[in-house]
């Protein structure tokens, strides 16, 4: 039986065009380098959600678009085609780096879309309803990562990768049609999507669009 887990250089799975690295996974290729436009798709996505709960209802549908868009990027740049993992995935991503957004209001999610759009809270792929430990170890992560940069302390970065780590263990548990390597990469870049929203967040207001 093949190993789960491929030696350094490796491709990740079979098919996959992501490949095996050793060494910190904040050092490693980044899921961004790999695919920088869905990246673009994500932060779209996100604006436009936020539009949508600011009251403008045809931005869900660009909203929903951008999310059809970025899952088929990453999918062709990774290889790796699971459409429920990703599906999971990047609506996370979006609805993650959306809550940056919401500081001044009482709700980050409110309102929230209507079945069957797929940002609605109780859609079955919601991934911190399949796995909530790994949704806590993601915002966990983010923390760490966010301290990391104003402390410079390593134990900050060791608990990062660690939180990682395991939300790409746990994630892999529920959705085997991404290998391990690109769970890793999705993980990393949750967390430091979070790490960001945080630095934002504690930031003096500066009508910046970001």
């Amino acid at each position: 039986m093949p190993s789960q887990f491929p030696g350094p250089g490796d491709p990740a799975a079979p098919g996959s065009r992501i490949l095996v690295e050793a060494g910190d996974i904040l050092m490693r290729r980044s899921l961004t380098d790999h695919a920088p436009a869905a990246h673009v798709h994500v932060i779209d996505a996100s604006k436009a959600l936020e539009d949508f709960r600011l009251g403008h209802r045809p931005a869900l549908v660009r909203a929903e678009n951008l999310l059809d868009r970025a899952i088929v990027t990453f999918q062709q740049r990774t290889g790796e085609h699971d459409e429920a993992a990703w599906q999971a995935a990047v609506v996370y991503m979006v609805e993650l780096r959306a809550t940056r957004y919401s500081a001044t209001r009482l709700t980050a999610f409110d309102p929230a879309p209507a079945p069957p759009s797929r940002f609605t809270p109780s859609h079955p792929l919601r991934l911190e309803t399949v796995s909530r430990a790994a949704h806590e170890h993601l915002l966990s992560a983010g923390r760490h990562l966010e301290r990391s940069a104003r402390s410079l302390d390593e134990a900050d970065v060791a608990r990062a990768q660690h939180g990682v780590y395991e939300a790409a263990r746990l994630l892999h548990d529920q959705f085997d049609g991404l290998s391990v390597p690109l769970w890793v990469l999705v993980a990393r870049f949750c967390a430091e999507v979070q790490a960001e929203n945080l630095r934002i967040l504690k930031a003096p207001a500066s009508g910046a669009s970001v």
